[in-house]
Formats: C-alpha cells, structure tokens, sequence
C-alpha cells in the first residue's frame, strides 16, 4: 500500500517539519509505504533547486550567507535525509498522474486546515481524488471558528473524506457542526514517537550551552517585556543560562538541533504547540506562555494538549514556583501508551474501506 501525504513543507518551522517525520514514521510502522508531496509557495521554496544550488555554492565559495539562508539550508539538509519525497510536486496545478500514483492520500498532520494560513488552498483537503482515497490524520484547523465565508467550502471538503481525525476537541466540534460528521480526536503524531526514537535522530549544535544549565526560549510569537521579566526570573532564580531560539544568534537552528536543545535543557518556556509537545515526550521541565496571533486565538490546541495529559497548572499564570522545576511526568506515559494504540487503531481502518459517520 502506498501513500501520499500533503502536509505544510514550505517556511521552516521545526513543528511542521517533524510532524511530517512522525507521519511518514506511523505509516510505516503500520505497513504503509509514504511518500509526502510537495507544495512550491515561492521563490525562496526549498524545492526550487536553482535556489538551493545558489545556496550551497555560496557556503562552498565562502560568501557570507545570511542566518535566514542558514536555517533553509540546514531544514533543506533536515528533509533530505529524513522525509521520503514525492516524484511530484504541487504548485499551481495538480500534477498529471497524481491521483493514480498512491492508493491513498493523508491530509495532515500540522494547521493544514487554518483558515487564515494562505497555505490552506484546496489541495489541503485532497480534492483532487476521490473520497474513499481521503484520509485526515490529525490536521489542526487551530482556531476555534471557520469564518463565514469560508463554511460552505469547509463543509463540502470536509464532508467528503472517508476516514476523519483531528488534532483538538474544537476542531472535532466544528466539524461536528459543519457536517454533521464526527471526527476522531487524535494526539498530534510526534508523541506517536518514543523519546528514544527522537534521540536517534537528534544532533547537537555546533554551540554548547551547558548540558542542564540553560533556560531554553522558544517563543513563536511575541515575547513581551512582562513575559522577559518573567523568564530572566526564573533563570535568575535556578543559576540559568536564557538560549533564545528565533533570534539572530540561534535563527538557523536545524529540526534535529532543536530536538536536542529541548531534550537537554532544564526548563523550556515557550509559547508554541510542538515547544510543549517535545518538553513533554523529552520530560523536561516546561511553562506555556499564552499566544494571541494576530487573526486568531491559537490556544486551543495546547489547551487540548495540556488537558489530555492534566498539566493545566504549566501555564505561567497557574505555574507555581515550587512546581516550576519539578514538573509532574508520573502520568504522561500511560496517556502518550493509551493515545498512540489509538492512532495505530485508526491507521488500521485506511484500507480497510471504514468510515467515520
């Protein structure tokens, strides 16, 4: 059996980037060959090879490179050796022979259904083939409301896959809503992955901090002069050294190098999803900081997270300084146990011709 998987794979964030790892690695463990398609946004994409070779020749010749063509080319090296690509691609055409290449096709993991990512187009929703081909495995529409002009397409789309999961209860009640159609909820699949088999491909970056001696910074959106005062705190307070991620200094960080700073950090605070996912597979201490976008409230999918494992008292306004570098494990690996035969169970119906009503 053999699959497609349209997922987000242009930008470079560490969370798509090893959703899309974790994916292909349940597939697999189920059986299932995949192979995940590329979407080409611009000219900066990591699939627009004259790009990347004008990259790679100025690393080789030596010529300053800016830290954004740092971290491309490091996720280009990331995708390379770990994610299984498609002979096809996906710009503004569906490419001939695509449908007929796979037996089924995957649309997730990550916010491959938020409505406000101009990365949500029609082909996120697998309309290119036909509905018993349509598997939605764990996608994040991430917000809590379609907007209305959105909602019919979202119910027709939506409507017409065989098999459906989410990534959060809110998602799994719009559905509901919208279709009339009851959609599983499934933990994002990077907890599908032992912390062992992340360790397998993480990678130490070429600067040390000191093994359990830093404050690991991971925010995604802004981080506020109260929230700086907040972790200058902390770190102060347990003899800390703060490494800041998405600053000029660490921008060009790798997916696997930021699996190695969460997994020996002391204390990650962050505000971002997979920052709190991999703090909890790694068991390193963690607070959440709330995130307000722009466009959308994007709590919800850590509140679903955070729920599922009863570790609502890390969130920085309810964390409690005694708690703050002893973080309560003692449960996670029965829920991560109970959850992950789950998501073996529902990767079990995909050619088995089921479907959720």
């Amino acid at each position: 059996m053999k699959v497609g998987i349209i997922t987000i794979t242009n930008g470079e964030n560490y969370g798509n980037r090893l959703q899309n790892y974790a994916v292909q690695e349940a597939l697999k463990d189920s059986g299932i060959e995949a192979e995940t398609i590329h979407k080409i946004t611009n000219v900066f994409d990591a699939e627009n090879h004259n790009y990347i070779r004008k990259l790679k020749l100025k690393k080789i010749l030596h010529y300053h490179l800016t830290v954004e063509e740092r971290r491309r080319l490091n996720f280009y090296r990331f995708t390379k050796r770990y994610i299984k690509k498609a002979p096809f691609v996906i710009d503004n055409a569906i490419p001939q022979g695509l449908e007929n290449a796979y037996d089924y096709f995957i649309a997730g993991s990550d916010q491959v259904w938020n409505p406000y990512l101009d990365y949500c187009t029609p082909a996120n929703f697998l309309t290119f083939t036909k509905s018993y081909k349509k598997i939605a495995f764990a996608p994040s529409i991430a917000v809590t409301e379609i907007p209305e002009d959105l909602k019919d397409n979202f119910r027709k789309w939506i409507g017409d896959f065989r098999l459906l999961s989410v990534r959060e209860e809110s998602g799994a009640k719009i559905i509901e809503k919208l279709c009339g159609r009851a959609a599983e909820v499934l933990f994002d699949p990077t907890l599908y992955l032992s912390a062992d088999r992340w360790r397998k491909i993480e990678r130490k970056p070429d600067f040390s901090p000191s093994p359990k001696k830093y404050l690991l910074q991971y925010f995604l959106g802004k981080c506020s002069k109260e929230y700086k005062k907040i972790i200058e705190g902390y770190a102060s307070k347990n003899h800390l050294e703060i490494v800041q991620l998405q600053t000029k200094e660490h921008y060009d960080i790798a997916p696997d190098e930021f699996l190695y700073l969460i997994d020996h950090a002391a204390l990650v605070c962050t505000d971002s999803f997979h920052g709190t996912v991999f703090s909890i597979i790694f068991k390193t201490n963690f607070v959440v900081f709330y995130r307000m976008e722009n466009f959308a409230d994007m709590g919800s999918r850590i509140d679903t997270l955070l729920k599922k494992f009863s570790m609502e008292n890390r969130y920085q306004t309810e964390i409690n300084d005694d708690d703050l570098m002893s973080t309560d494990f003692s449960g996670t690996d029965t829920v991560i146990e109970k959850e992950r035969l789950k998501t073996k169970n529902f990767l079990s119906k995909i050619d088995k011709g089921e479907r959720y009503a």
